[in-house]
C-alpha cells in the first residue's frame, strides 16, 4: 500500500478579537493530529482496520469530537492510502502568534487545550484586560454621555439592542485617555497561566508528542522592535554601512530523535518565554503598553517562578543584538503586526529543508479571518488627511501583500518540476554508470564487501567520467564542509559567539587541514579514491570519509525516495512477491542512520557519546593553545561515519542474498550506488543541494469565504469584525459566535484538504465527503451547545442546517 505525509505548515494573521475565531481553527488543527497519531499508533498497518476509536481515546486530554471523525476518515482512505498527517511548522503575528504558541506547544507534548475556550470567552472581555486604574467612573468624561447615547441610536452602528456593548463601549472610551487601557502584566500573567495548565493525558507517557519520531516543528512569532536595531551591511564604499532593522522574530524549536530523546522549546523550563512572546507579539499599538524583557524579568521574579531555559532564549533570539552591542533589555516591542502581519517567509525558509521520510503532501495552509475584499478602482479624488494618515500609519502596512512569499512557493514548485525531470532524464545515464561500477568491481563472497567497493569505486568512475565538472563539484563540497564543521566543532565544545575561543576555531581548523594533507590539491582532481585493496587513500577522501555527514544523509535520502517510487508498482511483474511489509521493515532499517545523521547536520551533537568529554577538552584552553588536533580525532570518533556505512553495505547486501525481486535489488543499487552521480550532477546546483522532499507545495486557506456548508451562498460574518477587529472584547456572545464559528470552518476545510490529497492517490472512492462533514459538524455543535450559553437558538439552527446538507 503507498504511504504518504500530508504535511501542514500553518500561517497565522494577526486579527485582534478575531483570535476568537482562530482558535477555533487551530482547535480543530490540533484534533486532527491527535486523530492521525492514534491512527498510526499502532505500527503493524495490516492491523489499522480493526482499529476502534473507542477504545484509544483515553489518550486524548481533551473533550472528544470531531476527533473521531477525523480517525473514521483516515481509516477510509486507509484502505487504498496509509496517509498520515504531520504539522511541522508555524508561523503567527498578533493574535494570530498567540494561537500558534498555543497550538505548537500542545503539538510538541501533547497536551490539553479545552480549557483556552473559557480563557478566550471570558477573559478576552474589555473590561477585564483594562487596568482597573484606567477603568471610567461614573461620572468620568461626563460630557461624552450624550455623545454616545446618539451614537447609539445612529443607524449605521446598530448598537441600540445590545445592552454589554453600549456599556462596555462606554466605560472604554471614557477611560483613561493617552496611555493604554488594557494591562499588559496582567495580560502577560493569563498567557502564562494559561500555557501552564496546559496537560497531559492521563495514559500518555512522560514524553508524549503528537510528533512522529524523527520530525521537528518549528514556530515564528513576529514582533515590532520599536527602536530598531543596528545591522551592519558591508558594501564598496564605505566599508560598512549601518541599517535599522524594526522587524523581529521569535524562533522555538521541537525535535523527537528515534532514540526517544527529544530537545524542546515548549517545555515547563521554557514557559515565560512563551508568555513573553505571546505578550509581545499581540501588544497592539495604543491599547496594550510596549513590551520589554525586563518586564518579563519582574513577572518572572514577582511569581517565584523557574526558568532554566533564560540563558538559552536570550542567546538564541537576539544574537544579532549581541553581535552590534546593543543589550535587547532597553527596546520595546510592538505588535507584530505593525510590520509582518502575513508571516509566510517564516514558514517558507523552515520547509525548504525538511526530511521526507515516505511521499510527501506539503501544504501551506493560511488562517485569514478578514480576507480584504478587492480595492475599488480610483475615482480619482485626493484622501484626505485623516485618510491619508490612517492608510499610512495602520491600514497599509498590516495588508502589505504575500505576493512575493507565494511567488516563492511558485518558483520552487517550478524548480521541484525541473529537479524531477532531471532526475528521469539522468536515469538512464546513471543506471548505465552503476553497470560500469559493478563490471569494474566484481560480485565476491564477501558480499558487504563488495557493496562498499562499489560505492567507493563509484566516486572515482564519477571523477573520471565528470571530468572538468567533478572539479567544481569536489571543490563546492569541500568548502561546504569546513565550514559546517567550524560550526559542529564550536556547539560539541560548547563555544558560543561570545566565548574567547569562538574566533580562534576557523583558522585552527584550516591549519589542521593543511597539516593533515587534507585539502584537495590544485588543478585537476585525480580520479582514484583509494577503493583497491591496499591502495593508499588520498587526505582529502579520508577526511571527507570521517566528517562528511551531509553526502550521507543527501545519499540515504535518495535511496529512501527510490524505495518510495517503488510502492507504486508492487502490482507490476518485475517485483512480484515483494510486498509494502516488505518496504516497510527495509526502510525502518534506514531511519535510524538517517536520524543519526539529520540530527548531527541540524548542529544537535550532544547525542554524540564524546560531546561532555570534547566540552571538559576545551575547558579552561586558552585561545593560542586551543587542542584542535584532539578534538578532530574525538569527533571523528564520535560521528563513526564508516560504521554508518558498513551498516548500510550489511542491509544492501542481506537484501540481495535474500529471495527478494531481482528489480528490487536492482533499484537499491542503482539509488545507494548510483548516488555519487546524481551528487555531482545536482550538488552545484544551490537551490537543489539540500530540498530532501521532492514534492511541490500547495497553498490552502481558511477564512469565511472558503467554508460555505453552513452558511449558504454568502461567508459568514464574524462578529469580532466590528470597531477595527475590537469588536469581540466588548461581548461575549460575539465571541461565542466566533469561536463556534472557527471550529465548524477549521473542521470543513481541514475535511477538504485531507480529502484533496487522498484523492491525487484515487483512495476516496469510498468516501461521502458530505457525509464526514455532517458527522464533524454534529460532533462539535453537540459539545458547543453545553458551553455556549447566548448560541442556544444559533445552535439547534446550525443543526438543522447540517442535517440538510447535500447527501
Amino acid at each position: 500500500m503507498k504511504e504518504k505525509e500530508l504535511r501542514l505548515a500553518l500561517v497565522c494573521y494577526g486579527g485582534i478579537s478575531l483570535a476568537v475565531y482562530m482558535h477555533g481553527i487551530t482547535k480543530e488543527v490540533l484534533k486532527l493530529a491527535r486523530a492521525s497519531r492514534l491512527y498510526h499508533s499502532n505500527p503493524d498497518r495490516s492491523q489499522r482496520d480493526q482499529a476502534r476509536f473507542d477504545d484509544l481515546k483515553g489518550k486524548i486530554p481533551d473533550e472528544v469530537d470531531s476527533e473521531a471523525v477525523y480517525f473514521e476518515l483516515l481509516k477510509a482512505i486507509g484502505e487504498k492510502l496509509d496517509l498520515r498527517v504531520v504539522v511541522d511548522s508555524i508561523a503567527g503575528a498578533s493574535a494570530g502568534g498567540i494561537n500558534g504558541i498555543i497550538l505548537a506547544r500542545a503539538l510538541a507534548h501533547d497536551l490539553a487545550i479545552d480549557h483556552m475556550r473559557s480563557a478566550w470567552i471570558d477573559e478576552a472581555d474589555v473590561v477585564k484586560l483594562t487596568a482597573p486604574s484606567h477603568l471610567a467612573r461614573p461620572w468620568s468624561k461626563f460630557i461624552l454621555h450624550p455623545v454616545l447615547w446618539v451614537a447609539y441610536r445612529m443607524p449605521r452602528f446598530a448598537l441600540g439592542k445590545d445592552r454589554e456593548i453600549r456599556t462596555k463601549l462606554s466605560i472604554f472610551l471614557r477611560s483613561r485617555w493617552f496611555k493604554p487601557p488594557f494591562d499588559g502584566q496582567h495580560f502577560l500573567g493569563l498567557l502564562f497561566d494559561a500555557m501552564k495548565t496546559m496537560r497531559r493525558p492521563e495514559l500518555a507517557g512522560a514524553k508524549s508528542s503528537l510528533l512522529p519520531v524523527g520530525h521537528a516543528l518549528d514556530l515564528s512569532v513576529t514582533l515590532t522592535d520599536f527602536f530598531g536595531y543596528s545591522r551592519p551591511i558591508a558594501i564598496n564604499s564605505p566599508a560598512v554601512i549601518q541599517e535599522r532593522e524594526h522587524s523581529h522574530l521569535l524562533r522555538f524549536h521541537y525535535t523527537r530523535w528515534n532514540d526517544g530523546t527529544e530537545i524542546s522549546d515548549f517545555g515547563e523550563d521554557n514557559l515565560p518565554a512563551l508568555a513573553f512572546a505571546a505578550r509581545a507579539t499581540s501588544s497592539f499599538p495604543g491599547a496594550f503598553p510596549p513590551m520589554q524583557l525586563k518586564d518579563l524579568d519582574a513577572f518572572v521574579k514577582e511569581r517565584g517562578v523557574d526558568w532554566p531555559m533564560r540563558a538559552q532564549f536570550l542567546a538564541t533570539n537576539f544574537f544579532d543584538y549581541a553581535n552590534v552591542d546593543q543589550a535587547p533589555f532597553r527596546t520595546s516591542f510592538l505588535d507584530g503586526s505593525v510590520v509582518d502581519n502575513k508571516p509566510f517567509a517564516p514558514v517558507v525558509e523552515s520547509i525548504r529543508n525538511k526530511p521526507a521520510y515516505r511521499n510527501v503532501d506539503r501544504r501551506i495552509v493560511y488562517i485569514d479571518p478578514d480576507p480584504e475584499p478587492p480595492p475599488p478602482p480610483p475615482g480619482g479624488e485626493k484622501p484626505g488627511f485623516i485618510a491619508t494618515l490612517k492608510a499610512a500609519l495602520s491600514d497599509i502596512p498590516r495588508n502589505e501583500p504575500v505576493y512575493d512569499d507565494l511567488a516563492w512557493v511558485s518558483r520552487f514548485n517550478q524548480s521541484i518540476k525541473r529537479m524531477r525531470h532531471v532526475l528521469d532524464a539522468a536515469r538512464p545515464e546513471i543506471v548505465r554508470l552503476v553497470s560500469i561500477v559493478t563490471n569494474e568491481v566484481p560480485i565476491t563472497a564477501d558480499f558487504e564487501n563488495t557493496v562498499r567497493r562499489w560505492r567507493d569505486a563509484a566516486n572515482g568512475v564519477a571523477a573520471r567520467e565528470a571530468h572538468y565538472a567533478y572539479q567544481v563539484y569536489a571543490r563546492l563540497k569541500m568548502a561546504e564542509l569546513v565550514e559546517n564543521l567550524g560550526r559542529q566543532v564550536k556547539l560539541a565544545c560548547g563555544i558560543d559567539a561570545t566565548s574567547p575561543l569562538a574566533p580562534t576555531v576557523p583558522p585552527a581548523l584550516a591549519h589542521w587541514i593543511d597539516r593533515e594533507g587534507a585539502r584537495l590539491p590544485d588543478g585537476a582532481i585525480p580520479v582514484s579514491v583509494g577503493h583497491e585493496p591496499g591502495e593508499k587513500r588520498p587526505g582529502w577522501i579520508r577526511f571527507l570519509g570521517a566528517y562528511d555527514v551531509d553526502f550521507r544523509r543527501r545519499r540515504l535520502s535518495f535511496l529512501i525516495r527510490g524505495l518510495n517510487r517503488l510502492y507504486g508498482q508492487l502490482d507490476t511483474p518485475a517485483l512480484a512477491g515483494v510486498t509494502s511489509a516488505q518496504l516497510d521493515r527495509l526502510k525502518s532499517q534506514f531511519y535510524k542512520p538517517l536520524h543519526q545523521l539529520r540530527r548531527y547536520s541540524s548542529g544537535d551533537v550532544d547525542g554524540l557519546p564524546v560531546a561532555k568529554s570534547l566540552r571538559g577538552m576545551v575547558e579552561g584552553a586558552e585561545p593560542k593553545s586551543f587542542p584542535i588536533d584532539q578534538v578532530m580525532q574525538r569527533l571523528a570518533e564520535g560521528l563513526d561515519l564508516p560504521a554508518i556505512d558498513a551498516y548500510i553495505d550489511g542491509v544492501l547486501a542481506a537484501v540481495v542474498r535474500s529471495n527478494w525481486s531481482a528489480a528490487l535489488h536492482r533499484e537499491l543499487i542503482v539509488h545507494y550506488v548510483g548516488f555519487a552521480f546524481w551528487d555531482v550532477l545536482t550538488f552545484p546546483i544551490a537551490e537543489w543541494r539540500d530540498i530532501e522532499e521532492h514534492e511541490e507545495v500547495r497553498v490552502d486557506r481558511i477564512s469565511p469565504e472558503d467554508a460555505l456548508s453552513l452558511s449558504g451562498e454568502g461567508a459568514t460574518v464574524l462578529e469580532g469584525i466590528a470597531f477595527g477587529h475590537f469588536g469581540g472584547f466588548f461581548s461575549r456572545p460575539h465571541r461565542e459566535n466566533d469561536y463556534l464559528w472557527g471550529r465548524l470552518h477549521g473542521a470543513e476545510r481541514l475535511i477538504d484538504i485531507i480529502y484533496d490529497a487522498a484523492r491525487s492517490e484515487r483512495a476516496v472512492a469510498s468516501v461521502d465527503i458530505a457525509a464526514v462533514k455532517r458527522a464533524a459538524f454534529r460532533a462539535i455543535l453537540a459539545t458547543e451547545k453545553k458551553y455556549l450559553g447566548s448560541m442556544e437558538g444559533e445552535i439547534d439552527a446550525l443543526a438543522s442546517k447540517t442535517e440538510q446538507l447535500k447527501r
